[in-house]
């Protein structure tokens, strides 16, 4: 009866944290108040593929030197990886860039940014200038280390009108939050034709690698070479991830709402079945018919009806 007992106290508290919900999680979790804390939305950030759409090639941004330049400067006619980011982004942007320059590195010497193609990284906070944009192709040309990258890697800002154009354009969607004074957006690198038309999305923050696409699959390098060509593609893996200092550690909480939830179904499950085994086991005792065993033999009642001690 006891053990029944706990089993039903355990079974009430697992159905608590399954039906627990992102609302129901209190201010005393560590997060922000509720009051403070910005409120989930749908569909804020985000990318939704624009395939051969055609960039805004005269669109005037600003260089490493503050100095006005159009997309069709930047792109001169090779293949392109476009790279929508903000510099002061504290996790994700620098994960992007990480990996980029090590699967540019890890290409052919013949086969480098500046040569065969080039690298377009565009801030889309237009609060940033040259300086933040300076200081990254900086840091991020001496680790990639091939001449002539300095020509063919740039870093760009741009205006409250000219962002909004750009990004409207490859489907990049994002926010500001002004609690946290943080950018939520999502990861992945664009490529573009020598035209600037959107040739291929790659998503997430890895980019070595076969990814697949209809038909078979490709690599970064081969959609270059693709894309030089005009040719291009959907992916068929589009992991996008969020950042928002992960979510402002929303997204942990809410990783480990999940994975309570998940346990609670799996102990709901578990007492469950120790409950009708229980309740089974005593109705049969109740009945005075036989117990099942797992082995297969059945076990008598232990009390035949008479007084303990008793005989017939």
């Amino acid at each position: 009866m006891i053990l029944r007992t706990l089993a039903f106290l355990v079974w009430v508290i697992a159905t608590v944290g399954v039906f627990l919900t992102p609302s129901t999680v209190g201010a005393g979790d560590g997060l922000a108040p509720e009051g403070d804390a910005p409120r989930a939305r749908q569909d804020v950030s985000g990318i939704d593929e624009k395939l051969n759409a055609q960039l805004p090639l005269d669109l005037v941004l600003r260089d490493e030197e503050e100095k006005p330049i159009t997309l069709r400067e930047c792109i001169d006619g090779k293949p392109t990886i476009l790279v929508p980011m903000y510099y002061r982004c504290p996790m994700l942007c620098n994960l992007v860039l990480k990996s980029m320059v090590e699967t540019l590195r890890a290409l052919p010497q013949d086969f480098s940014a500046g040569g065969k193609f080039n690298v377009v990284a565009v801030s889309f906070d237009p609060k940033e200038h040259c300086d933040l944009g300076s200081a990254k192709k900086k840091v991020v040309l001496q680790e990639y280390g091939r001449e002539g990258a300095e020509n063919g890697w740039r870093f760009l800002t741009g205006s409250k009108e000219a962002i909004p154009e750009l990004m409207t354009t490859i489907g990049y969607r994002y926010e500001f939050d002004k609690s946290f004074k943080e950018y939520n957006h999502p990861s992945g690198i664009i490529i573009l034709t020598p035209e600037g038309k959107i040739a291929r999305y790659f998503y997430g923050i890895t980019y070595d690698g076969e990814f697949r696409v209809p038909g078979g699959t490709t690599t970064l390098r081969l959609s270059l070479i693709e894309a030089a060509d005009g040719k291009g593609g959907s992916m068929l893996d589009k992991l996008t991830l969020l950042c928002y200092r992960f979510e402002h550690m929303k997204g942990y909480s809410l990783s480990v709402l999940r994975a309570v939830q998940i346990g609670g179904i799996l102990t709901l499950l578990v007492v469950g079945i120790f409950l009708s085994i229980a309740f089974y086991r005593e109705w049969r005792g109740r009945e005075g018919l036989p117990l099942a065993h797992p082995d297969g033999h059945r076990e008598s009642p232990t009390n035949d009806g008479l007084p303990s001690g008793g005989s017939s």
